[in-house]
């Protein structure tokens, strides 16, 4: 016997039916808590109230002793902590040269002149001091300046200008190759202990604590709880199924065989001379379900109105030769007859 497998279940249909549920116990619900929360905060308030004066002696107590037990294990972390920076950091720093020195030297060079500009400041070399000076005098003289007072002070602030724009280029050098040195070395807090040099662990404590304040956790649709009760559902229903199929082809069986005992001869001769198909006919049960007429003629034996079984005897052969071009004819007898086999045990 086959087992029909339960219908695929429908998202959208639990969670419509979830949340409507959800919403039909909305109103008793907000009247139970309405009702007995506030007797439980009472309690627990006052549980807490007579409790305190004892939990304040014992924590006045035991505070002390327990604030110098968390500094030891403080300092000794740190310490701890600091002594495999200063040894193994080195190292670290050592082994990550020596896996690239192309890229180390020119880091290197880019920290030389990075920390060069920084010392000059806004100092010009004496080569930009010089390019400065000729291509002002050079325009002076092009509109007859050359020799006026002006000319002086001109000069001066061209250089001041120049020196400020070049203390930003430097500056903005100095941070390139101090990026690229960090983005070679890395972090060596990271890097040996596991753990940037600054965390910032209230983040993490601030966002779960407003998470408690998020909509959507009084109704939740896709509530775990209800998706457990569908699955099981499922699973009930599929081994109903297989139960029921099994019971079936079990009383089928056990019908064949009585009716068997009960033919005796007569069954034996109908084998041999073609099988029991052809002594039992049931030749539109063969045509339209060949995988379950066996349970169709257990029906009909057993089960079935006499004037239907009398009727179906006598015209099965030429309905079912009817009815074998006609596709659509044989599905809709189909589901009648699997209709008629569940039925045993609906």
């Amino acid at each position: 016997m086959t087992v029909d497998a339960p219908a695929p279940r429908n998202y959208a249909q639990e969670t419509r039916d979830t949340l409507q549920a959800q919403l039909d116990l909305a109103p008793q619900k907000y009247a139970a808590e309405a009702q007995y929360a506030p007797q439980y905060q009472a309690l627990q308030l006052g549980m807490l109230k007579s409790a305190m004066p004892q939990l304040l002696d014992i924590y006045g107590q035991a505070a002390p002793r327990l604030g110098q037990i968390e500094s030891a294990a403080r300092s000794a972390s740190r310490a701890g902590d600091i002594a495999d920076i200063a040894s193994l950091g080195p190292q670290a720093r050592a082994a990550i040269r020596a896996s690239n020195p192309d890229q180390a030297a020119m880091i290197d060079r880019m920290t030389a002149q990075a920390n060069s500009g920084l010392a000059a400041g806004s100092n010009l070399t004496p080569e930009q001091q010089n390019m400065v000076t000729q291509q002002l005098r050079s325009g002076l003289a092009a509109r007859g300046l050359a020799n006026q007072p002006s000319g002086a002070m001109q000069e001066a602030v061209r250089s001041q200008m120049m020196g400020a724009g070049l203390q930003q280029q430097r500056s903005q050098q100095a941070m390139q190759a101090l990026g690229a040195s960090q983005g070679m070395y890395g972090d060596v807090f990271q890097q040996i202990l596991g753990r940037p040099s600054q965390a910032f662990g209230a983040t993490g404590a601030m966002t779960g604590q407003a998470q408690g304040f998020n909509p959507g956790q009084l109704f939740n649709p896709e509530s775990a709880y209800a998706q457990n009760i569908y699955a099981g559902n499922q699973q009930s229903r599929l081994a109903a199924n297989a139960a029921g199929a099994s019971a079936t082809g079990s009383m089928i069986g056990g019908g064949l065989s009585a009716l068997g005992s009960m033919g005796g001869g007569m069954f034996q001769a109908g084998g041999n001379a073609g099988g029991f198909g052809n002594l039992f006919g049931c030749y539109v049960a063969r045509e339209c379900i060949p995988d379950q007429w066996e349970a169709f003629f257990f029906w009909k034996e057993l089960a079935g109105p006499d004037w239907f079984r009398n009727l179906y005897d006598q015209n099965a052969k030429e309905f079912a030769q009817f009815i074998s071009d006609k596709p659509t004819i044989k599905r809709v007898i189909a589901w009648w007859m699997k209709a008629k086999i569940n039925s045993i045990f609906n």
